[in-house]
């Protein structure tokens, strides 16, 4: 069943919000296969027969992932225009659809036209609709961001929709490739997954804005022609035959049935109350830095690159540390590195204060790159040790016998507690913030530029008429520094705090073997 291997999207840092910063959610199809199977794909003369599925399932995985990279370089466009906090709160809202896949999972996988095929019948009204939507979106871009405001609202529903198409999507795709690949071969799946989507999101987000940089191309052209090659992916499903799947699936009802015995089990229980908490304490420097970058003028293609060079932190950094994560207690590696995180997130301040004035006049500051990217390395190899750690938990306990409904449910919690504390912080911090006018004047009083948290001197442009008026003297409004620097200061007090009260359940969790997990 498609149910069976739901997966939320990984993300190259957070691919909700293109930032090199935050959990990644979990690669797709880990473990999947047996050992015979992954033995019988090496060489290439294994491969014989199945090159056509795997080059369709690295376009559907690469497709995507475009949309995805779409949506991150929208979001640094948007805080380049001048978006305030909430409202790129109110655009992250539209990535939540892969959190919530689950509620659905069971209709896409047990409903279809038995002529056309059990995966085909979704994919390719999928892909049309997801190809028709943005060049739908590509027509009215100039309507939806502009320098004199976006309509971040209508933005987010359209990729709120996107994300829906490509959540349902990628349960179909999932399901299929158990079908479409043969049986020595089906382990590959989750490396077609993995190759494809973070191909997408690099294409569509670093060479995006690497190539919009240099004026070689535009956001409305860039999504046109992804338009396009969505659309005409949908021809290549349909000249793809779809072998049946004989394994015996669970109707619609038994589907959600099962899933909600699972999340009644007290151990299941205990669990989401950690996932859903885990991230308050790292939610300012994790959804804000960035944000406070672009507006201190680091340019949007330079904090791209440093996000690709740390790629390779999120593909080997879990193969060394697996003689850990693959113990009895994999959670202990969270619990032994948690306070070493919380302390390293304090650098957030640092790389945003010191910031050079000159950061944005066409010059490589190579001095500060190289501490930004030391930075972002080592808290990115702590996310990573932690993400690692959870999957490996989830791993372990889930029921075989329950299918991947245990996984895809345990991912659907862990993925909803990142993101109601991103939405939840960026409104929570433009709340506060004042805002004021960088860049221009309002009445007289010119903007200036960032000097190391020089902010007092600068015009409010608190209220429409006041951030209009910014905006017509050249300038943009910006949001104060002062509560993002509390809220990171914030960071190893709540870290610990939480790790006090945490650490005796994670424990707990550990212990008394698997028998807990299981449904009776």
């Amino acid at each position: 069943m498609a149910t069976a291997r739901s997966r939320a999207s990984r993300v190259g840092g957070d691919a909700l919000g293109g930032k090199p910063l935050g959990d990644h959610a979990p690669l797709a199809g880990a473990g999947d296969g047996d050992d015979d199977a992954s033995k019988g794909s090496k060489g290439l003369g294994g491969l014989r027969g199945d090159y056509g599925s795997i080059a369709l399932l690295l376009l559907l995985y690469t497709l995507q992932g475009v949309p995805m990279g779409l949506s991150a370089s929208v979001s640094f466009i948007l805080q380049e225009k001048g978006a305030s906090y909430a409202e790129q709160g109110i655009f992250s809202l539209a990535s939540w659809p892969f959190s919530l896949k689950i509620l659905w999972a069971p209709v896409v996988d047990s409903l279809y036209l038995r002529p056309v095929g059990q995966r085909r019948s979704w994919l390719i009204p999928l892909q049309m609709l997801v190809g028709l939507t943005l060049l739908w979106t590509a027509g009215h871009l100039g309507e939806l961001i502009s320098e004199r405001g976006s309509d971040v609202r209508t933005l987010a529903g359209i990729f709120f929709w996107i994300y829906a198409l490509l959540a349902s999507q990628d349960i179909a795709v999932d399901g299929w490739a158990l079908t479409m690949l043969s049986r020595r071969n089906v382990g590959l799946a989750s490396t077609c997954n993995s190759v494809g989507q973070t191909a997408g999101f690099f294409i569509s987000f670093t060479g995006f804005l690497v190539l919009n940089a240099y004026g070689s191309v535009g956001l409305g052209g860039f999504i046109s022609f992804w338009g396009f090659v969505f659309l005409g992916s949908a021809g290549f499903v349909f000249l793809k035959k779809e072998r049946p799947d004989d394994a015996p699936g669970l109707s619609v009802a038994d589907a959600y049935r099962q899933a909600v015995a699972i999340a009644k089990l007290p151990a299941v229980l205990k669990l989401s109350a950690i996932l859903v908490t885990r991230a308050i304490a790292f939610s300012a420097a994790e959804t804000l830095t960035t944000l406070k970058l672009l507006e201190r003028g680091v340019p949007k293609q330079h904090m791209a690159t440093l996000s690709a060079c740390m790629t390779p932190i999120s593909v080997f950094l879990p193969v060394y540390i697996s003689r850990w994560t693959g113990g009895a207690r994999p959670l202990d590696c969270i619990t032994s590195t948690w306070m070493f995180r919380a302390f390293a997130a304090l650098g957030a301040s640092a790389v945003v204060l010191c910031v050079p004035e000159n950061i944005g006049d066409g010059s490589i500051q190579w001095g500060y790159y190289a501490a930004l990217f030391l930075w972002l390395s080592v808290y990115a190899g702590l996310n990573t040790v932690h993400f690692v750690s959870f999957m490996a938990f989830y791993s372990r306990v889930s029921d075989a016998d329950m299918g991947g409904t245990y996984m895809t449910l345990l991912n659907t919690v862990s993925n909803l507690g990142f993101k109601w504390v991103e939405t939840s912080m960026m409104f929570a911090i433009d709340a506060v913030s004042s805002k004021q006018c960088v860049g221009g004047e309002v009445g007289g009083v010119p903007g200036g530029a960032f000097a190391f948290g020089a902010r007092s001197e600068m015009p409010s442009c608190t209220g429409d008429a006041l951030s209009e008026a910014c905006v017509r003297g050249g300038g943009k409004c910006v949001n104060g520094d002062a509560p993002f620097h509390v809220a990171v200061a914030l960071t190893p007090v709540i870290a610990f705090l939480w790790l006090s009260v945490a650490r005796r359940h994670i424990d707990g969790l550990q212990t008394g073997g698997v028998a807990k997990w299981k449904v009776q």
